[in-house]
């Protein structure tokens, strides 16, 4: 029996079999009800039983049924406003990879930079967490592969006919710089909101549970200190324990003949990064432009961004985004994000965050200093093994409760829940970066889980002593 077909069945048992059973002591029948249904998301996302957008639908279908929450009420976390978010930057993403700016900044970047292998590694790095800041962490994998790999080919003597180094310090090297291309495309999407799913959903569950708003701009604060953080600490990581000493350093010339010549801008690049620049602008400003209009905020930046986009001319007799090209788009975030969203809802809507809250208020009162590792760490080796959005969308209220119970700083917790969720490195199956790199053919299964599993050791200590620091100052 397939993994899927047991996860399927296991859910079902659990929600029935919870149902059928008598609250624990105090807790209201809603909270319970609702955790019968978080379980059931829970074991169907953790398994991917069905597709995982569908799971999504089932606070739609469940919560009214079983009396938690009215329909009408469910249904508007479908059309929360950080899912306009997502959609609107999305379409601003496709747009930067239709006219290959993403690509662009990378052979800039890749040309200027010294020749020695750490330090090639270290730019391919830097440039793949930024552009993961801005498009979809698995389109910025699949945008600089192709790229280290030219520069591999400029740096290795020999390899046979799948392209992999026969040599083993170059094979080595290989590994290194394609297993840097698949963790900083992770670590870049924790610098902005937009970067992954995850942080939006983390962002909405906030607000939600917490009452709290975090924007683009509070995002930034501590969002960047992660990858500005992480991204070094990774490298010196991928150079000791993965490539070692390093092939002998490449001639800038054959870096150069292997990346290519740059063409220069046109029209359709230029108004491109016109309204890339004017929509960073407007998230930055948005506290200003609420006092102005009311109700404008980080979304409605993000879709006045997308109407511009599919209304500019790009000077070739087509839009900058045609109707076509946002088939590509996310949309099945919409089902996905709404169920966590909703799912997030109604456990501190039906009293379930709170008894879990009193449940473990004894454990809740550890020092902070210990609980924030230690949860960090937690998720950490959970989203190995499950989905990021799954992660975050099932225990960030739950952290919430965790955090409120202890009277610790709740938004603080739920922060580094969300980015812990999207910190897994060991498992090929993590990310879909960490199977792109794997399917390579450079890495082999040894390297890639000693590697991320101290980086994952690493990365709980990081993001807590980080989101420590820079959450308070972003929330102040």
């Amino acid at each position: 029996m397939s993994v899927r077909t047991t996860g399927l069945w296991l859910g079902v048992l659990v929600f029935v079999a919870m149902l059928s059973l008598a609250p624990p002591v105090d807790m209201p029948l809603p909270a319970w009800r609702t955790a019968a249904v978080t379980a059931l998301m829970a074991v169907w996302w953790f398994t991917e039983a069905i597709p995982v957008a569908l799971t999504g639908t089932l606070p739609f279908l469940l919560l009214p049924m079983l009396g938690v929450q009215r329909s009408e009420k469910v249904a508007a976390n479908y059309m929360s406003p950080v899912i306009f978010l997502v959609l609107g930057s999305a379409m601003l993403g496709l747009a930067l990879e239709k006219w290959g700016l993403h690509r662009r900044v990378a052979l800039v970047v890749l040309r200027r930079s010294a020749t020695t292998p750490g330090a090639l590694l270290f730019a391919v790095m830097a440039v793949t967490a930024f552009a993961s800041m801005w498009i979809n962490n698995s389109a910025a994998t699949v945008m600089m592969l192709p790229i280290a790999a030219a520069v591999l080919r400029a740096s290795t003597r020999s390899m046979d006919v799948r392209g992999v180094p026969t040599n083993e310090t170059e094979r080595r090297y290989a590994s290194a710089m394609v297993l840097g291309v698949a963790w900083a495309s992770n670590i870049g999407g924790l610098g902005t909101l937009i970067g992954t799913p995850v942080n939006i959903v983390a962002a909405a569950a906030m607000d939600k549970v917490l009452h709290v708003h975090v924007g683009f701009t509070e995002w930034l604060v501590f969002g960047v200190p992660i990858v500005l953080v992480a991204l070094p600490v990774g490298w010196w990581l991928l150079c000791r324990t993965v490539m070692g000493a390093g092939p002998t350093a490449a001639r800038r010339e054959d870096v150069l003949r292997a990346l290519g010549e740059l063409q220069p801008l046109g029209k359709a690049e230029w108004r491109t990064i016109i309204v890339l620049l004017a929509t960073f602008a407007g998230w930055v400003a948005v506290p200003w432009l609420e006092k102005l209009l009311p109700g404008f905020g980080d979304a409605s930046v993000s879709l006045v961004a997308a109407l511009a986009l599919c209304l500019l001319p790009a000077g070739t007799g087509e839009p900058l985004l045609a109707w076509s090209d946002t088939v590509r788009a996310p949309w099945y975030l919409v089902l996905l994000l709404g169920g966590g969203i909703a799912l997030a809802d109604a456990v501190s809507g039906s009293g379930l965050a709170s008894w879990v809250g009193g449940a473990i208020s004894g454990f809740a009162s550890q020092p902070v200093w210990l609980l924030l590792p230690l949860l960090a760490l937690s998720l950490i080796l959970i989203t190995e093994c499950a989905s990021n959005v799954a992660t975050a969308a099932t225990f960030i209220p739950l952290v919430a409760a965790l955090a409120l119970s202890g009277g610790h700083d709740a938004v603080l917790f739920c922060v580094l829940a969300g980015v812990a969720a999207s910190w897994g490195f060991a498992n090929p199956a993590g990310t879909s970066s960490n199977a792109m790199a794997f399917s390579s053919g450079h890495v082999r299964m040894p390297e890639m889980v000693r590697s991320g599993l101290w980086f994952d050791l690493a990365g709980a200590l990081l993001l807590a002593a980080v989101c420590a620091v820079f959450v308070p100052v972003a929330m102040g």
